[in-house]
């Protein structure tokens, strides 16, 4: 019997990337690969299983989002001992945080590093001297065992134009979902069926701009008086809640502009596929997983052009795009989209196209596992 590879995936569980992370062990074939987690320690949330729901139990280490010099240099040292435990042939890193542990854990090993950035680390810096900071973290560690895995075109060119990777080690694998697994809460489907809304997906942060999308929505509201707001998934790390929710309330939108927590995938699932559109305010993407879900479910999207949406919206064919900031122009195109079913219906049929031609999970999963091979 051939042996089969050993992964290793270092990440922080957490919103796109533990979508990522879960679809990946749920449904990668057992046979070929076997995988292993380092992660932050599991506080409700769902066990971690396999393709044949064998249970993964993760190795933890404090594997925090933001910097902290002493857990950070905990966290190394441990990973480096857990590698030598593990014998991976290949590391998985997942976003910043696990690229850098993982990179520089590796270093004493002569193991591949894949490491995928779902959006780099410099692009979430609110300043140039941050925005500075973490470029220059991204260049010294361009290891020379590094390949990057970009979720998307967008991603691979900042890859090798801003970090400066070496084109041969830089190759994209867009994001994905399997349409089969796209729930949905019937009781909460008869609720949203009778209700005419938008959407999106995105904890209030930095990095969603909510403050944009609000704005939009108050011109919005103005011109369509049934018209609803959902902003799905205030959860883990929502810092900028308190500041939207008092947005919202100062211009008088407390009765059509709603946050909700972060619920469960299908109940967020089943407010994309009963919505007249999806929108996204955000400053900077990977590739979101709530677009591509919004595609598989024949949903138009108004979206700011930044790395990640650029990707997955067709201009003009199966959604719009503006630019980040443009709260007067995403309120326009929102309300052209709202007025005009005909275009709606065109752009959703689209949508679905580009999802079914570049995002299904089992192409995804082929080429992954090439890659795993290549550099086992």
């Amino acid at each position: 019997m051939k042996k089969k590879i050993k992964v290793l995936h270092v990440l922080n569980l957490v919103g796109g990337v533990e979508i990522c992370f879960r679809q990946i062990c749920e449904n990668i074939d057992e046979s070929i690969i076997e995988t292993s987690v380092v992660c932050q320690k599991l506080v409700n949330k769902p066990r971690l299983v396999t393709s044949k729901g064998k249970e993964i139990t993760p190795f933890t280490i404090p594997i925090a989002r933001e910097i902290n010099p002493v857990l950070d240099l905990f966290s190394i040292i441990k990973l480096i001992f857990l590698i030598k435990k593990i014998r991976p042939d290949v590391i998985h890193a997942h976003s910043a945080k696990g690229g850098v542990i993982a990179r520089i854990a590796s270093v004493f090993f002569k193991k591949k590093v894949l490491y995928t950035p779902h959006a780099f680390s410099y692009l979430s810096a609110k300043n140039k001297f941050k925005r500075f900071l973490f470029l220059i973290v991204e260049k010294i560690l361009r290891t020379k065992n590094t390949i990057i895995l970009a979720t998307s075109n967008s991603e691979k060119n900042q890859a090798i134009q801003i970090v400066g990777y070496d084109k041969k080690k830089v190759f994209v694998l867009e994001n994905a979902i399997d349409k089969n697994t796209i729930g949905e809460d019937k009781n909460l489907e008869k609720t949203l069926k009778s209700k005419i809304y938008i959407c999106t997906v995105g904890r209030p942060s930095f990095q969603k701009n909510l403050e944009m999308l609000i704005n939009a929505f108050e011109a919005v509201a103005q011109n369509n008086s049934k018209v609803h707001l959902f902003i799905i998934g205030a959860g883990e790390y929502s810092p900028r809640k308190n500041k939207n929710v008092q947005m919202i309330n100062k211009r008088n939108l407390e009765n059509r502009a709603t946050i909700l927590p972060w619920v469960p995938r299908e109940q967020v699932q089943t407010y994309i596929k009963n919505a007249k559109l999806y929108v996204s305010s955000s400053r900077y993407e990977g590739m979101p997983y709530s677009v591509i879900e919004s595609m598989a479910l024949s949903i138009p999207s108004v979206l700011t052009n930044v790395d990640g949406n650029r990707d997955l919206v067709l201009e003009k064919k199966s959604g719009f795009l503006v630019e980040a900031g443009d709260d007067i122009a995403m309120a326009n195109k929102i309300i052209n989209l709202l007025n005009d079913t005909r275009l709606r219906n065109k752009f959703a049929l689209q949508a679905k196209k580009l999802f079914m031609k570049n995002h299904q999970l089992s192409n995804y999963l082929q080429k992954l596992i090439v890659h795993y091979q290549k550099y086992s």
